[in-house]
């Protein structure tokens, strides 16, 4: 990213002032960054009353809300894996709720501007993600890391603004060097921010989420949702590595707050899916197997309506044959999505791929390539 980019909006938007005074603390602002936190600081200023309105109308109604009658849904994988349109097909079934765009980015806000500001996002949204050109508007299907970020310093996502602190990531997703403490913090908001998506959408339904960041978190979340159910699926590794560096390329680059040098997100795209991967398959097995499925993305990709049958089907979801037409008719509208194109991998990349996440290319059986 070139040094005179400026970033236009911001995850941060929208957080708390004691929010970013911690995260000031815990972290150096790189001087070309320093005009974009100065912004992220005014506008949390000027949306500070109506973040107290919100809570004052609603906290004690969404605080009702429970999840014993109809526990969550995860859908996991890492980033890049297919994990977006997974989520997409799973949201045509109406039994589920979900994480609107709207409220992912405006979420602190989100109950008392919807009428006004959802119509206004929808306008000024690009019709497209800037890194895989999946059609997106501010009723579309999010990952609920987002306005985890705007509650909490506790977010895996935080890395992602400050790059060169990997400590967020290593204590929010995979709980390396996590306190009893910091982790009992962590679930109570996770859950706070939880119950406010399921009650600004619809409380009587069953909420289906989407994050990579939780590909090391199934033992905490199944401390805190023993009944959940979980869907995991799986990329080959090196389309995941080539797609996880256009990702910081197209999107994860434009929110950093910090200098990172393209050789530092080389070895961090590596470190990611080394360590939650790893993490993930210390304690998938630990899901009931009823509550647990597995699926490639190159089958979900071949076979759609079969996968999402074979979901169905091994976790109990409901009758599948109610949303069958539903899915016929969103792959239609989506039958003309092209992929990107990537060029070949580097012969170092590729090394270090085959060496540090050969133990995936065995897991799930894809084929290594020559080095």
């Amino acid at each position: 990213m070139s040094k005179d980019y400026e970033v236009k909006q911001h995850q941060l938007f929208i957080s708390s002032v004691s929010l970013l005074r911690k995260l000031k603390r815990q972290n150096d602002i790189s001087p070309n960054r320093r005009k974009m936190f100065r912004k992220i600081w005014m506008m949390t200023v000027f949306t500070a009353p109506f973040r107290w309105l919100q809570l004052l109308l609603f906290s004690r109604r969404i605080r009702k809300v429970d999840f014993k009658e109809k526990p969550p849904v995860f859908v996991l994988g890492h980033w890049r894996s297919g994990t977006t349109h997974l989520h997409y097909l799973l949201a045509q079934d109406n039994q589920f709720t979900y994480l609107e765009n709207f409220q992912a980015f405006f979420f602190r806000v989100a109950f008392i501007s919807k009428t006004f500001m959802k119509p206004i996002l929808n306008f000024f949204m690009p019709r497209t993600r800037p890194q895989d050109n999946i059609e997106i508007d501010a009723s579309a299907p999010s990952e609920e890391e987002h306005p985890l970020t705007n509650l909490t310093e506790k977010s895996g996502m935080m890395t992602f603004f400050f790059p060169q602190n990997r400590s967020y990531y290593d204590k929010y997703n995979i709980f390396k060097g996590t306190t009893e403490k910091e982790k009992k913090s962590w679930k109570k908001v996770y859950h706070w921010m939880l119950q406010n998506i399921a009650y600004y959408t619809d409380p009587n339904k069953r909420l289906l989420l989407k994050n990579p960041h939780s590909m090391g978190r199934i033992e905490v979340l199944l401390e805190m949702y023993p009944n959940a159910k979980f869907v995991h699926i799986h990329r080959n590794p090196y389309d995941v590595f080539n797609s996880n560096l256009h990702l910081y390329d197209k999107a994860i680059s434009s929110q950093f707050l910090q200098e990172f040098s393209q050789e530092e997100i080389e070895e961090r795209v590596l470190y990611c899916y080394e360590t939650s991967m790893g993490k993930f398959m210390e304690d998938w097995n630990k899901i009931p197997v009823d509550n647990r499925v597995e699926i490639s993305y190159n089958n979900l990709s071949i076979n759609p309506l079969e996968t999402i049958k074979h979901i169905y089907g091994e976790i109990q979801l409901g009758d599948y044959e109610k949303v069958e037409a539903k899915l016929e008719e969103y792959l239609k509208e989506v039958k003309n999505y092209k992929k990107n194109k990537f060029q070949e991998i580097r012969p170092d990349l590729l090394k270090a791929i085959n060496k540090r996440w050969k133990f995936a290319f065995e897991k799930y059986n894809y084929e290594l390539r020559s080095e």
